[in-house]
């Protein structure tokens, strides 16, 4: 029997044809245009893949103005809309990104359902099979933002708005949509409420941010075990001008790291901050039309660079005088800043939103405005667009003989080859190894459910030292 080696590479890698101007290979892949296709792009959306389509939804827009769940290929073609939200009977306005467990899509809306207070749903990526997993109220939350985060067992989320002080609520439901349980409460005492974004994880704690309410009450980072205990604050923004998160946290197992509005051009910031709230470092400030204006989203991380958006800034100027948005990267010391691309309207869009998502080979985005269609008072409905910067590790010809499904993942995973016996090694982006197994068979299931979602590379060598790359998603 041949022993093979397996390294997976844990990157958030990111990537990014023809835009004016441009500093990156650019291709523009859908104009929405409101009805029917939809419209209004909000802060946390992104797309998922199953390998073939890119799902996504819109928060407006579609036959009912309540938003849309569609998927397209990545060349742009294929653009299919799978559902329009029609409010109490399937919830309206989702702002975030899908999760999925290899059979469904699952997502969440700030209003419809029976509450009118948001929804949990599940659907099929061919569009059947809707499912109301969970209507919200205002006693366990209410208004959901961002995407639900899995550890296999239970999606955990936040709500803006509903709980004891109305200030918004974490809470868990089990991926049948029994079990919900609120395991914390914001506080106006406190003066921190108003959570943002999507939560994450290192393997212990949960990690979120919240906006504050108001200019007395800083913004924070804060933890959290998923059982509900241990709930601390990281970190608070003590800015004298008052900061609101932007987008998620990501980790890269040493620091968070986000964005915020505020800084010293009060044009937004990028950070970085250890888990235990130690070692707060401003890695930018934004300041206009050369570096951006107001971050959106999320940032990604490849492992050598960061990269993300800003709704304004650069040198577009469609819509009005602040610049109609970027794409960046930088290094996590705040060196070597780059701006990918300018967004300048109808060619491209304008004002990015939402978080970028990666295949590997491309990095895919949506803006807010710009495009060819006619929404926002002649100013576009919004675009998808993708950006060709190649980095990672390229799959060859050998990869066929060690298959890993399904791919994209929700963490969990079975690696499948041609030969018996692997010892299986997993590294994160530091090169630590998180993991290891003697498998005597040739297929085994791995869990990395725990594991921040984003890129993974597989290595494969075996006893001639001969070498097979492949690729995994984790959404």
């Amino acid at each position: 029997m041949k022993n093979i080696t397996v390294f997976i590479l844990i990157s958030f890698v990111m990537a990014v044809n023809l835009c004016n101007p441009c500093y990156a290979q650019y291709t523009k892949l859908h104009d929405f245009t409101g009805n029917p296709d939809g419209s209004e792009l909000g802060d946390y959306f992104s797309f998922i893949s199953d390998g073939t389509f890119l799902y996504g939804m819109t928060g407006g827009g579609g036959l009912n103005n309540l938003g849309t769940i569609f998927k397209i290929k990545p060349d742009g073609t294929g653009y299919t809309k799978l559902l329009d939200f029609a409010g109490i009977s399937n919830g309206g306005g989702p702002n975030g990104s899908f999760i999925s467990d290899g059979n469904f899509l699952y997502g969440m809306t700030r209003g419809g359902g029976t509450n009118n207070m948001g929804t949990i749903f599940k659907i099929k990526p061919d569009g059947t099979a809707y499912y109301k997993l969970h209507d919200f109220d205002s006693i366990n939350g209410k208004i959901p933002f961002g995407s639900l985060f899995t550890d296999g067992t239970f999606f955990y989320g936040t709500t803006y708005y509903g709980g004891t002080y109305n200030t918004g609520t974490i809470f868990k439901i089990m991926t049948d949509g029994t079990g919900f349980t609120k395991l914390h409460d914001f506080a106006v005492p406190s003066g921190e409420n108003f959570p943002m974004g999507s939560l994450i994880s290192d393997g212990t704690f949960l990690y979120g941010t919240t906006y504050g309410a108001n200019p007395g009450n800083s913004a924070t980072v804060f933890k959290i075990k998923p059982d509900g205990t241990g709930y601390s604050t990281v970190f608070s923004f003590n800015n004298p001008v008052f900061v609101k998160p932007a987008g998620s946290l990501i980790y890269d197992g040493s620091f968070l790291y986000g964005m915020t509005d505020g800084g010293t051009n009060n044009m937004g910031t990028i950070f970085k901050i250890k888990t235990d709230g130690t070692g707060y470092f401003k890695i930018l400030d934004f300041s206009g039309v050369s570096n951006g204006n107001l971050p959106v989203g999320s940032l990604i991380s490849d492992g050598t660079f960061l990269y993300g958006t800003t709704e304004d800034g650069g040198t577009g100027n469609f819509g009005g005088p602040y610049g109609s948005g970027v794409a960046f990267k930088i290094k996590p010391d705040g060196t070597l800043y780059s701006k990918l691309v300018d967004f300048v309207g109808a060619s491209n869009g304008a004002n990015p939103c939402g978080s970028l998502f990666i295949d590997g080979n491309f990095l895919y985005g949506m803006t807010h405005s710009g495009g060819t269609g006619s929404c926002w008072a002649s100013t576009g409905c919004g675009t998808i667009y993708k950006l060709g910067l190649t980095t990672g590790i390229t799959e060859n010809n050998e990869a066929s003989d060690f298959s890993i499904y399904p791919n994209p993942c929700n963490g969990i995973f079975t690696i499948e080859g041609k030969e018996n016996d692997y010892t299986i090694f997993i590294t994160d982006i530091l090169g630590q190894k998180i993991y290891q197994s003697e498998i005597k068979n040739n297929k085994a299931e791995i869990d990395l459910s725990r594991q921040p979602k984003g890129l993974y590379f597989m290595q494969i060598t075996d006893e001639n030292k001969s070498v097979v790359n492949k690729k995994i998603i984790i959404q």
